[in-house]
């Protein structure tokens, strides 16, 4: 019992050390919580969102992932990874592959997560599957009609490069 308070305790702590910049010492709390308890999935992601604040990339993708191996429903790490994925300056196209897997398990663990489904969309402009981006942005405008910046991205896809 007291292990399980002191996990949570630590975990509260590092989340509001983050909130309040305080990223040093979030990650101290968070790493005192996964030694209390280390196959808990939230200290890692938690980890993940210091070190995406951080711009240390590869330690965000490496949390994340590690979250995502104790817990494979964890929608919000795969969505992040993903964000990972596509803030690398150069996100080649593995990257980019390896982005929409990211975006697509996230998506079928939460169907109406639009986030996912537009940077989705996003990512396969770039890879030129504009086909498969519209399909992408109909889903969404399904779920939202007003979604302003996916009416925006699917027009310039039909007028720039569907002509």
């Amino acid at each position: 019992m007291v292990q399980e308070n002191g996990y949570h305790f630590y975990i509260d702590k590092g989340i509001t050390e983050t909130n309040e910049g305080k990223f040093d010492d979030a990650l101290e709390s968070l790493d005192r919580a996964i030694a209390l308890d280390y196959r808990r999935p939230l200290a890692y992601f938690s980890k993940g969102i210091v070190f995406q604040y951080l711009n240390d990339l590869e330690s965000a993708y490496d949390s994340y992932s590690k979250a995502i191996d104790y817990d494979c429903r964890m929608t919000d790490a795969y969505f992040n990874r993903a964000q990972v994925l596509l803030s690398y300056e150069e996100a080649d196209k593995e990257n980019l592959l390896l982005a929409i897997k990211d975006f697509d398990k996230a998506i079928e663990l939460d169907p109406k997560f639009v986030d996912a489904l537009y940077y989705k969309a996003v990512v396969q402009k770039k890879l030129e599957d504009y086909k498969g981006a519209l399909e992408t942005l109909d889903k969404i405008l399904e779920i939202e009609p007003n979604a302003v910046q996916s009416r925006a991205l699917k027009k310039l896809i039909l007028q720039k490069y569907l002509k």
